[in-house]
This record gives C-alpha cells, structure tokens and sequence, in this order.
C-alpha cells in the first residue's frame, strides 16, 4: 500500500466535515517531512496543480477553503457525494477529484483544507504501473472534459474553442516541424533515427494532445449530456469560483513565442476581461527569444540550398545521391560543416 494514516487522521478529518461536505486531508511524504498535497490550483485549460510539493511542512502556509481535494485523503458526505452524481467514471484517472470539487462548488457546496489530518503517501507508487504515455494522454483528455463540463455557459464558449486550438499548436510544437524551413521533417527525422529519447518523448507528446483531442470529440455527445446535468445543479457563478483557481494563467509551455500567441489567442476572445494578461505577457518577455537561433539555422540552410540549386544545374544528382545530400545538409544545421563533412567522408569511404 502507498499511504498510511496518522492515528488522529479520522478524527480530526470528521471535525472538517463540519465546516463543508467535503474536505481534504494534508498529505506527506513517506517520511513525514515534505508537503505532497497542501491545496490545489487549476489552470484555464483544466491543468491541475497539488500546491507545495516538496517543501518543508514548516515553511508552508494554507488556505481555508480549497477548490478541489487530493483523492488520496478526502472525506466528503455520502449523500451530498450521491447527489453531485459522484465521481465520473469516464475519466478513468487524474482529475477525477477536479471535476468533483469544481461541481461542488459550482451546485453551492464548499471543499475545506483540514491540514491537522494527515496521511503519508509514498509518491508515484499507483503512476509506476501505467506507462508515462497513457497518462499524459489522461491528463490532457481529462483537462478538456473537465473544462467542457464545468464552466458556465458564456465562459465554455471562449474557453474550450481555445482548448482544442491550443492542443493542436502544442502538438505541432512537439511533433518537432520546422515550418519555417525547406526540410520540414529533417531535424526531427535525424534525432529519431539517432535514438535521441527526447524526441521520441516529444514525438508521443505530439500523438497524445491529438489523441486527447479525438477522443473528447468522439464522446462529445455523452460529455453534453453531462454537461447539461452539471449546469441544471448551478448556484454559483465562474466569476465567484475562479478565485479559487488561484493561477488560472499558471505557464504550461515554457516558450516565448506560445505564450505571445496564446495571449493573443485570449484577447481575440475577450478572456483578458476575465484573466489579467499583462503578468502573462511580462513572464513572457523573460524566457529566452529563440528568434535569433533560428533566423541563424535559416541562413545556414539557406546556403546549403543556393549551393545545391547551383550545383544540380552544373552537375544533376541521380535519384539515389538526394537523400544523401539532405543528410548531410541536416548534420550541416545540427552538428556544423565540420562534422557534416566528416560523416560525409566517412560515408564515402564505405561506400568506395
């Protein structure tokens, strides 16, 4: 088993119950020195966060009402659980315990924090059995259905267009293309064939966001559905609950030039009357400006192209030499003329 209760765990939990029908209990780690789960945040796009994971208990502080509890260590009444609907099955994993906090709060209910009850947890010992694959593909399915089900009517018809406009440019971000460049597929190709695990981590990334995708617009008719008996049990408004958030704009892609464009993104849909985008943008503007790197590459590539183009007039390639030259253009941009011209020697050597 990956947790145990401290001996005062249900006792102190049931004092919780009296301030809300539902209530997270303080999670540890196995030691009983480091935070595991002191309270949630969300992002927009329904990206949860267990806050302070990793500090010292003593330099942690807490809130009193939380929008969500750690299924690991909840308590939460029976019949109010039964008639939220309880947990939706169909998440499978991960964030099922989101969409149930958000629908409490939403139908008028609260989720307290009960820090004096507490487990240990020994991390990632359920995770280990699933492949990292399944659930990052989880998460991202999970985040949309989430957000799907949960927002009220106007803020679901910014929010989620958004959602799926954004998986897809995260997907193309991972797929590792170079839009910009003749060879489009090249790089990517090239650490592929090398067995460069980071690409084929981000490759899978790419596969999983458009899977996640797929699979909410295959179930849309049931997530409607759902939807529709979530919104029936409102009495609260997006505007009271996304305090609870906490960082609603909390950076999920560490890059510049897609924060730009998802900030543009939520201009065009009016989400900056909702969201504060100048902290966002300001965030922005620190992380490092790719720009240059890749206006560089571009010359680079650009040369290679003007000396083929030259070259083939002079002296036309056989079908069989081209691959080899894109090779060797590629190992060019990636590792510089020297090394290109070192594997182009070698090449040339096995094969006279």
């Amino acid at each position: 088993n990956d947790m145990r209760a401290h001996p005062d765990w249900l006792v102190k939990g049931l004092r919780g119950l009296e301030e809300a029908p539902c209530t997270a209990c303080r999670i540890m780690d196995w030691d009983g020195k480091h935070i595991d789960f002191n309270g949630s945040s969300l992002q927009y796009l329904g990206y949860a966060l267990q806050k302070d994971i990793g500090e010292l208990v003593e330099e942690v502080t807490q809130e009193e009402k939380i929008l969500f509890p750690c299924g690991g260590a909840m308590l939460v009444d029976r019949q109010t659980y039964l008639n939220m609907g309880g947990f939706d099955e169909s998440f499978f994993a991960l964030y099922v315990v989101v969409d149930l906090g958000w629908r409490l709060w939403l139908a008028g209910h609260e989720v307290s924090y009960t820090p004096e009850s507490i487990v240990y947890h020994r991390s990632h010992s359920t995770f280990e059995t699933q492949t990292t694959a399944k659930m990052r593909y989880l998460m991202h399915r999970n985040a949309l259905m989430t957000i799907l089900k949960n927002y009220e009517e106007e803020m679901v018809h910014r929010v989620f267009p958004a959602a799926l406009l954004l998986a897809i440019k995260r997907a193309v971000r991972c797929s590792g293309v170079r839009r910009e460049s003749f060879y489009l597929w090249e790089d990517v190709e090239s650490k592929l064939e090398s067995g460069d695990s980071g690409a084929q981590v981000e490759t899978l990334d790419a596969l999983n966001h458009l899977v996640a995708v797929e699979d909410v617009l295959r179930m849309l008719p049931d997530l409607m559905q759902k939807r529709r008996q979530v919104q029936q049990m409102r009495r609260r408004s997006d505007s009271e609950i996304l305090r609870l958030f906490e960082d609603p704009l909390r950076p999920i892609v560490e890059d510049r030039a897609y924060i730009t464009e998802e900030s543009e993104l939520l201009e065009v849909l009016g989400l900056s009357q909702v969201f504060d985008l100048s902290g966002y943008r300001e965030y922005a503007a620190k992380l490092p400006d790719q720009t240059n790197e890749r206006v560089r590459e571009l010359r680079i590539e650009l040369q290679g192209l003007e000396w083929v183009g030259t070259n083939a007039l002079l002296h036309p390639p056989q079908p069989r030499t081209r691959s080899k030259l894109r090779k060797f253009f590629a190992a060019w941009r990636n590792s510089g003329l020297k090394q290109a011209a070192r594997l182009a020697w070698e090449s040339y050597r096995r094969a006279t």
